[in-house]
């Protein structure tokens, strides 16, 4: 072999030698792992104590209360925890289809710029997750999801924010949150008409309802009282006003500030008497404009105590947030006390739930043709 080619072959063995090195010493660096692989595998989820979500719009801090997992911003109104749960799972579980070099232009195109970038079109959703003594744990990028020929999701590109490695997973965060009010705990209460043994509305601090919903017996169709002369209870709007609480949700919520609920002149409130004994008081307000909200207090009624086959309520067996989530209080006294400091928002259609008129409990009164009734 003459030397002139040696020397060509030696420097060609030499270049591969140091591609194969860059190559080895890049996925080293970049904690590049095999296909199939779970991209946080070692993501101590029990340790997670905060959870923030940010867009380039929206951002929502999630913290873990003595009891209930908070969110930051609604004065530690409680979080939706199964939701919360789910996300940091999904993330634990997240396997790798494919990695490659992070570049400008893959950033870009792949919406994978942090949510603090000046370019909002190439922004994506960062997940930051820490544990009590602040230390993250995972910080992530989530960018574009892949579409299959199909049109059906094929996964989504995601970037460790300390590495330089784009990811293609296999699991989706496409409806992702970033908003506080989203992550809310929505449900305020849930009561079937039937355990609602009867429904007292009044005006201001009246002590005659402007109008009684009451059920004979369990299980019969509740009937209006008073029913004006010559006049029709619409019994489709009495179950509504029944049904107004299974279940009741939030738009919002703000803090009452530790004041009660205001009982004006004019100011309505629906009693719902509960067959186990439980009376629960709804104070709804609007500014006849787009603002629907209402306060909830509660309290054992003296009169409906329950009889010996409908016990009370018992109170839940504790448990922590990292067992389940935060079970739905139950007695009189622990619905006062999850409910009454907070005023809700909630949507228009459920605030007609409410009705406070008793006109509007009436069907229409039919008029004959010459226009008389």
């Amino acid at each position: 072999m003459k030397g002139k080619t040696f020397l060509i072959l030696l420097v060609a063995a030499g270049l591969l030698l140091a591609l194969w090195f860059f190559r080895v010493g890049k996925d080293e660096h970049t904690g590049q792992v095999k296909m199939g692989d779970k991209l946080f595998a070692d993501l101590p989820v029990n340790a997670v104590t905060t959870v923030t979500i940010a867009d380039s719009e929206n951002k929502v801090v999630l913290i873990k209360g003595d009891k209930v997992w908070q969110v930051e911003g609604r004065n530690g109104y409680p979080a939706d925890f199964d939701e919360l749960r789910e996300l940091v799972v999904k993330l634990s579980r997240l396997k790798i289809g494919r990695s490659f070099p992070a570049s400008a232009e893959s950033l870009a195109r792949l919406s994978l710029m942090a949510p603090s970038s000046p370019d909002t079109s190439s922004t994506g959703k960062q997940i930051t997750l820490r544990g009590a003594s602040g230390e993250i744990l995972a910080d992530v990028l989530l960018g574009e999801s892949r579409q299959t020929d199909s049109g059906e999701g094929g996964g989504q590109y995601l970037k460790k924010v300390d590495a330089d490695t784009v990811f293609l997973v296999d699991g989706s965060f496409r409806f992702l949150k970033t908003a506080p009010a989203e992550w809310l705990k929505k449900e305020i209460l849930n009561i079937n008409a039937e355990e609602v043994k009867s429904v007292a509305c009044y005006a201001g601090d009246a002590r005659t309802p402007v109008y009684t919903l009451l059920r004979p017996e369990r299980g019969e169709t509740a009937r209006m009282t008073p029913v004006p002369p010559g006049r029709t209870a619409d019994q489709a709007k009495i179950d509504q006003v029944l049904e107004a609480l299974a279940p009741l949700t939030l738009d919002d919520v703000q803090a009452a500030d530790g004041k009660p609920p205001v009982v004006e002149s004019g100011q309505a409130r629906l009693v719902y008497h509960l067959y186990d004994g439980r009376q629960i008081s709804i104070y709804p307000q609007s500014d006849d404009k787009e603002r629907f909200t209402l306060r909830v207090t509660a309290e054992d009624s003296i009169a409906d105590t329950p009889a010996a086959d409908e016990p009370a309520s018992q109170p839940a067996d504790e448990k922590t947030p990292a067992e389940t989530t935060e079970p739905a209080p139950e007695t009189a006294r622990q619905l006062n006390e999850a409910l009454s400091p907070w005023t809700f928002s909630i949507k228009k259609w459920q605030f007609d739930s409410f009705i406070t008129e008793p006109l509007s409990l009436l069907e229409e009164v039919k008029k004959d043709a010459d226009g008389t009734s």
